[in-house]
């Protein structure tokens, strides 16, 4: 009976200091309405650094813009992700996307007050671009937001032309 009482108090300690993310799906017009800027680029750095709180580690990643979609029409853009290393310390966020300098994706980036702009929906507002190996196209690969069942092949999760998803993003926008 002790044993299990000190399980019990242990875990309900524990279980206090807990912290969730949590995500709710947005839907593509959703997704495209929420962002501030929607943008084609390169991500030429990525820097992790302590909150301003000293509670969590966040990455700043810097992105060269190739094109804009909606909004920011300046030649770089600057956004916070959660996670990342500062010395010895590593803080790791489930769910939350990881960048490297090279990387190309459509950015779907979120201002929020006079905090650092952060990418809409977290791993929802980065679809990543790749050049087809057939027809060296470049084409942009829709990230997995569903909940439910994942299922191979799945014709919502194929592939589609850069200059495609491009019109999908102008014309959403312009409603």
């Amino acid at each position: 009976m002790r044993r299990f009482l000190a399980i019990l108090l242990i875990s309900l300690w524990s279980a206090s200091s807990l912290f969730a993310t949590v995500v709710v799906p947005l839907s593509f017009e959703q997704l495209v309405n929420e962002s501030q800027s929607v943008v084609y680029g390169r991500v030429s750095g990525v820097r992790a650094q302590w909150t301003t709180d000293r509670r969590f580690i966040e990455s700043v990643v810097t992105v060269e813009i190739l094109r804009g979609m909606k909004g920011s029409s300046r030649e770089s853009i600057v956004f916070a992700i959660p996670g990342g290393q500062v010395g010895t310390y590593l803080n790791v966020i489930p769910g939350a996307p990881t960048l490297v300098p090279g990387d190309l994706a459509v950015f779907f980036v979120t201002a929020q007050g006079a905090r650092m702009p952060v990418t809409t929906g977290l791993t929802q507002g980065i679809y990543r671009v790749r050049r087809d190996a057939a027809s060296g196209e470049m084409q942009v690969v829709p990230p997995i937001v569903e909940t439910g069942r994942i299922v191979r092949g799945d014709v919502k999760r194929k592939p589609v032309s850069l200059a495609a998803f491009e019109g999908t993003v102008r014309a959403v926008a312009s409603r």
